[in-house]
């Protein structure tokens, strides 16, 4: 066999072997992959939202659905992730239309949350590094503990999805996007020659650059995923926020935590603080 042709087959098995390590270990864990689909309901048409929260089981069960979807659904060539995400978009927008129980609508958006984050994870939309599977397996641990530093921020309304319903060139920005930062994720790894630790890196590092603002990116599509969804369906979409005169670029909104959670509980149970005993004069 000429030695041509023997380098020639020996590439196309270490590709192989490659593109089959990738489907079968995705970057993003399920539970970073649950919180980024959560946090985007916070973005969600105030009416869509609540149903989300009330149907909020559901929405778990969807995205269970979407994270036991065959590997090669969830991830990029030779995967069917696009076909996967837009076959799943239209699947909610032609429920909603004809229509089904909301909650059967919640739990569908559930799974395709999972889809949107896949499509915003670089290690999920291409695999052709040869290097990937030796810290795909990091970038996941290092993703999980980042969640509480990493502030995810909403870039906005996309009007081609949201206001002329060009699903196909959304879907294809999102992936081209991801794919472009796919390179940079294996150099910060290899930085040093040898495959470095991900413990070492810290947040000015490019790991920690392509973790948030992918995890914004996978929040904002989804939202407005969510948006088209409802809206082909006759639902409320409300206008966006104003912008300043001159404004060039996206809206930026950060979602912020804290402030008195509980205020929103049941009113139950013995009050926390001792009842006054100061007596008021008459009027």
């Amino acid at each position: 066999m000429p030695e041509a042709v023997t380098r020639s087959t020996a590439r196309r098995v270490s590709t192989a072997v490659v593109v089959l390590a990738g489907l079968a270990s995705l970057a993003w864990s399920p539970g970073t992959t649950r919180h980024v689909a959560w946090k985007a309901v916070g973005f969600f048409p105030p009416d869509l939202a609540r149903q989300v929260r009330k149907h909020h089981r559901l929405y778990d069960q969807g995205i269970q659905d979407g994270l036991r979807l065959p590997p090669a659904w969830r991830a990029g060539p030779p995967g069917k992730l696009r076909d996967a995400l837009l076959a799943q978009a239209r699947k909610c927008s032609d429920d909603l239309r004809r229509p089904v129980p909301l909650r059967d609508l919640v739990r569908e958006l559930g799974t395709l949350a999972v889809l949107v984050a896949d499509a915003n994870d670089p290690l999920a939309v291409t695999h052709t590094d040869p290097r990937e599977s030796s810290y795909a397996g990091s970038y996941q641990d290092y993703a999980d503990s980042i969640l509480d530093r990493v502030r995810v921020v909403y870039y906005g309304r996309d009007p081609r999805l949201v206001g002329r319903g060009q699903l196909d060139d959304f879907v294809g920005t999102t992936l081209n996007r991801s794919r472009s930062w796919y390179s940079l994720l294996g150099e910060e790894f290899y930085r040093t020659g040898s495959l470095r630790d991900w413990r070492t890196f810290d947040d000015r590092s490019v790991a920690f650059g392509i973790a948030g603002v992918s995890l914004s990116h996978a929040m904002t599509d989804m939202a407005n995923l969510a948006a088209w969804v409802w809206g082909s369906g006759g639902g409320l979409v409300p206008t966006p926020l104003p912008t300043p005169a001159g404004h060039r670029g996206p809206t930026i909104v950060v979602s912020l935590d804290g402030g008195f959670p509980e205020r929103n509980q049941p009113k139950r149970g013995a009050p926390v603080m001792p009842t006054s005993k100061i007596q008021l004069p008459p009027p």
